[in-house]
């Protein structure tokens, strides 16, 4: 069974998240016992939310637009922090396409504060250690009148080794609907850094004025990036198989999995995977996006990302096309 196949077909199984069906596929086959996950904690610490699971840790910033400033294993962060980009760093969440964020006679730049920068409020539901948090009201310029406000759920799942993130973004506008797809965009460190994702229907395609070198590879079903510096701001735009997983130089295997998306149903000029660097070498984006929705007034477009972070043992190859790679990322989305 391939990748693609046992995702889906645990997906389907599941609802979304069960994932029963792979239970088989958890043991690594050394005869290592698996990594515990417990005990589990949530905690607040002025703006800072944390949730704990053993060595595993998320800590979420509500000051900063709740954007996730750590998903870190023994201590390790996957994410980037503002030593490397002062205003680009962690993960966040916007509304797409980018189009839709454009004002009259002005650019579709910075993303719309009360949503990635500005103050979330904040509660944890101590019973199941969970961690919700709101925005304030915000509007999206492509849409007249609109009024929404995100709210982020972070919910440990440590029986699968998780913490699933779920998105939801409610018109609060009494008139105005949206048509909006969910987007989480996630930096890591650039150098020495290796992402995969299933490969979808099509070539990848890559945004006016990417630098020529910078492109994904084929193989085994897969598209890969091997990081390498770029000359002008870039970005690669594909269609994927419902996971992207990145690998750092410490070995850090950093995994995504979310409902898949056809490309008919991406946001205008927008892809269910897209992966930016930029000329500062810093970082790199891992871009992913659910299905282009209609919002109406009253209603809300839900959307839930599974976070996972594994160490990748010692013997497996960490290069583009590694069967061994692609092998134990499959193992741990199926847990």
């Amino acid at each position: 069974m391939t990748m693609r196949s046992r995702i889906d077909s645990a997906w389907k199984m599941s609802g979304g998240f069960g994932l029963a069906l792979m239970i088989g596929l958890g043991c690594s086959g050394s005869g290592e016992s698996p990594p515990s996950y417990q005990p589990v904690s949530a905690t607040n610490e002025a703006s800072l939310y944390t949730i704990e699971m053993g060595s595993l840790k998320m800590v979420v910033d509500a000051s900063a637009g709740a954007r996730i400033t750590e998903f870190s294993l023994g201590g390790m962060n996957v994410l980037t922090g503002t030593d490397v980009n002062s205003a680009d760093y962690g993960s966040t969440y916007w509304p797409s396409p980018q189009s839709s964020w454009c004002t009259a006679g002005g650019g579709c730049w910075p993303p719309i504060a009360a949503i990635d920068t500005q103050p979330y409020t904040g509660s944890i539901d101590t019973g199941t250690n969970t961690v919700q948090l709101t925005s304030g009201e915000a509007s999206i310029a492509g849409f007249a009148g609109s009024a929404v406000t995100i709210s982020k759920q972070f919910t440990p799942v440590p029986d699968s080794g998780a913490i699933d993130v779920t998105y939801t973004l409610a018109n609060t506008s009494p008139s105005v609907a949206v048509s909006v797809a969910a987007w989480q965009i996630s930096r890591v460190e650039a150098t020495g850094g290796l992402t995969f994702f299933g490969q979808g229907g099509g070539a990848p395609s890559y945004a006016s004025g990417s630098d020529a070198t910078f492109a994904a590879t084929e193989a085994g079903g897969d598209l890969w990036y091997d990081f390498s510096p770029v000359d002008s701001n870039s970005k690669m735009l594909a269609d994927g198989a419902g996971w992207i997983a990145h690998v750092t130089k410490s070995r850090l295997l950093y995994l995504l999995a979310y409902p898949d998306v056809p490309p008919t149903e991406a946001a205008p000029g927008e892809a269910e995977v897209e992966i930016f660097t930029g000329t500062g070498g810093d970082y790199v984006e891992l871009e992913t996006q659910g299905a282009l929705t209609n919002v109406a007034p009253g209603d809300a477009l839900v959307w839930t990302v599974r976070w996972k972070l594994r160490q990748v043992p010692s013997g497996t190859s960490v290069a583009v096309g590694s069967s061994g790679l692609t092998s134990f990322a499959s193992v741990q989305l199926g847990q």
